[in-house]
């Protein structure tokens, strides 16, 4: 709308001016030392026009050249964005297609251009953890905490099930203790070490993780009571099977009274007591 308005308004200031000069175009001397020059006082206006046009073109042209590296650069930057976009698009499209290594290639390239690489550098580790590429999957979660340090909670986690899901039970340990210090309250976080433990039959950590647990409401009552009851009964199995009385008689104490009387676990103890001649 506005250089419509220009436009117009250069238009009637023209038209006047045309209109006057048409009249009376004037008479013009201008005088330098000896030499004087005569013009119409419209082709003075004609000559000022042009000159001002020509300043005008010539700053403008001086200013775009200034600029021209930084609208180089600032070009690049939307085209490595948008190409970075269109990479991230199609990679996680042909994981779901199960195109994993060419997922992987994809979300690698324009990693460093997208405006989300740690998106990039996840996505990636789980496709090179599809095809076993334990090395290349480590290396991206790496990759991952450089770009974004302040996300450790997310990429720990990432990290956390894919070492799960491939059974590297010690790696995920170790990594979920380093959650646990830096977000002890985490809901997922004691999830999964709920279910390392179980993976690793660490009974005893287990029973210790228990109370958390329940507080963090990290599953629902019926799923906590089984578990509440099937680690001292895993504890009491583990002490028989090493033939250890005293050890048995510390898990049975551990037991809490109100589990005390509950079926299966008298009958484990008495039947494990019976068993070493008690």
């Amino acid at each position: 709308m506005r250089p419509l308005l220009k436009i117009w308004l250069f238009v009637l200031v023209g038209a006047g001016i045309g209109v006057v000069l048409s009249q009376d175009s004037g008479y013009v001397l201008l005088s330098f030392g000896r030499y004087t020059v005569e013009m119409s006082l419209a082709l003075l206006m004609l000559f000022v026009a042009a000159l001002f046009i020509a300043l005008y073109i010539g700053i403008r042209l001086i200013v775009r050249t200034l600029h021209l590296p930084a609208d180089v650069r600032e070009w690049k930057q939307k085209r490595g964005t948008r190409l970075a976009q269109q990479a991230m698009t199609r990679g996680l499209l042909e994981m779901s297609e199960g195109d994993w290594r060419g997922a992987e290639k994809r979300l690698v390239r324009f990693a460093d251009r997208s405006e989300t690489p740690l998106l990039n550098y996840l996505a990636a580790a789980r496709a090179a953890q599809l095809q076993g590429a334990h090395d290349r999957r480590d290396g991206y979660i790496r990759l991952a905490h450089e770009t974004m340090p302040s996300a450790d909670v997310a990429v720990s986690l990432t990290q956390a099930e894919l070492q799960l899901a491939d059974q590297q039970l010690e790696q995920a340990l170790a990594t979920l203790k380093h959650l646990r210090s830096v977000a002890p309250k985490h809901t997922y976080v004691l999830r999964l070490l709920r279910r390392l433990y179980e993976q690793l039959g660490d009974w005893e950590h287990l029973r210790e993780l228990l109370p958390e647990l329940r507080k963090r409401h990290v599953d629902d009552e019926t799923s906590l009571d089984l578990l509440e009851t099937r680690t001292p009964r895993a504890l009491l199995e583990q002490a028989f099977l090493a033939n250890d009385l005293q050890r048995l008689g510390v898990a049975w104490a551990d037991v809490p009274r109100a589990l005390r009387r509950t079926p299966q676990l008298l009958g484990d103890y008495a039947g494990y007591l019976q068993e070493l001649g008690e």
